[in-house]
């Protein structure tokens, strides 16, 4: 079995087609991972535009100068005092009255470019997050905000989930009881006190994992001739009347086949976590996701946030290969696989939802769509099975592996049953 799983191998990666796919896709990624250092920007309290490693060096800064827990009575006392430094010179009833511009523009000209730098640090803006309406500058938001609002500060940010479920995806969704609840109990799980500081690296990597998309084309691109081929070669002849043509040899092309997508998917998610962890650093993955989003009701850490992208990836990349082994075992044409693999995965990305709560939720179980980190675990998305909720990331897992599940069998009992012409 070894030998023949070994023979199948060297079969599949002899192939220009999947030598060009391959390398060309690991090139890729390494390209767009090191643009993405490269084309990181930021503005420092000076107004000077920092780009690349020190762009990313004056973020990591800026959240480890207020890095901690936030406790209810420091959230408090904090907005306490960014409300007392704001409006020691602006009227916060002016400020409301005004646009998002006009008040930026207020800041600048008050308390100038290091003042307006140190009042719009990342740290202010989390805790006023809770109350923000869209388009608010912090000031017009923090004008808002009452002694008796910032005591209840994670009451606040437990409103956050209640408001998303209320609205219901801009009215494209009704929740149900049981979704409402399913959704109540996971934000109200998360850990207390969040605890505030810089996970760069574990962001960066759940915002570049749409990139692995590719990886998975490459995959199938490689698997899409394993049984299609032989027939198109007339191979099959041979092959299925074989000694072991119909059993070992089968079982040996599945195997092989799941060896190379687990290897190389693996070396793509190697490249685009590795450059992500080294440019932007390791730290804080134990620090909970709510750094990334606040308004995320999942009780994961960034890091562990980070591992459930990428696994994630991969059951998809599993699902499709088994699917690409299925649409070969009932074709000659390798094209029409290929054409189908890439409709699967790249351009579903491009389907507008159309506001169609139903067609949202089939949609965002592609890999360029749950791939979103604000899809996988801001959105809310949920599938009602009766009593029974599952979120995106458990019905993605289930869908992926159902599929490999069913596909594979497919393939196998396709080529054993296939009559040569």
């Amino acid at each position: 079995m070894r030998s023949l799983m070994w023979f199948e191998l060297k079969k599949m990666l002899s192939r220009r087609v999947a030598i060009a796919m391959n390398v060309g896709v690991i090139v890729l990624l390494a390209g767009v991972m090191a643009l993405n250092v490269v084309q990181t920007k930021t503005e420092n309290a000076a107004g000077e535009v920092l780009s690349g490693t020190e762009a990313i060096a004056y973020v990591k800064a800026e959240r480890e100068a207020h890095a901690g827990p936030i406790a209810s009575e420091q959230a408090a006392a904090d907005i306490a005092a960014y409300q007392e430094a704001v409006f020691s010179e602006v009227d916060p009833d002016a400020v409301l009255q005004m646009t998002g511009s006009a008040v930026y523009s207020l800041m600048l000209e008050t308390y100038g470019q290091e003042g307006t730098a140190e009042l719009y640090d990342p740290y202010w803006t989390t805790l006023l997050n809770p109350w923000r309406a869209p388009g608010q500058e912090p000031a017009q938001t923090a004008a808002l905000v009452t002694p008796v609002m910032s005591a209840d500060w994670y009451g606040a940010v437990a409103q956050m989930t209640q408001d998303a479920l209320d609205e219901g995806q801009g009215g494209m969704w009704e929740y149900s009881d049981a979704e409402r609840s399913y959704w109540t109990e996971m934000q109200a799980s998360i850990d207390e006190p969040i605890e505030y500081g810089y996970v760069g690296g574990w962001g960066n990597i759940i915002d570049c994992i749409a990139f692995l998309s590719f990886a998975i084309l490459a995959v199938c691109v490689t698997l899409a001739p394993v049984f299609s081929f032989e027939y198109q070669s007339g191979a099959d002849a041979v092959v299925l009347s074989t000694r072991h043509g119909r059993g070992r040899l089968v079982a040996a092309k599945i195997l092989a086949s799941l060896i190379w997508a687990t290897v190389y998917f693996a070396a793509c998610a190697v490249v685009v976590a590795g450059v992500s962890l080294a440019s932007y650093g390791a730290d804080g993955f134990w620090l909970s996701v709510q750094n990334i989003a606040l308004s995320s009701p999942y009780p994961l850490s960034a890091g562990q946030a980070a591992l459930v992208s990428v696994g994630l990836m991969y059951a998809a990349c599993v699902g499709f290969s088994c699917l690409t082994l299925a649409l070969s075992s009932r074709t000659r044409s390798t094209l029409s696989v290929f054409v189908v693999d890439a409709v699967l995965i790249l351009l579903t990305g491009l389907v507008p939802s159309a506001g169609v709560g139903a067609l949202e939720r089939a949609l965002a179980l592609f890999p360029t769509c749950f791939s979103n980190f604000n899809m996988l675990f801001v959105a809310l998305e949920s599938y009602r099975l009766g009593p029974l909720v599952i979120d995106l990331v458990g019905m993605v897992a289930v869908v992926y592996v159902l599929l490999a599940l069913v596909a594979a069998p497919v393939s196998i009992a396709s080529f054993r049953r296939h009559q040569v012409s």
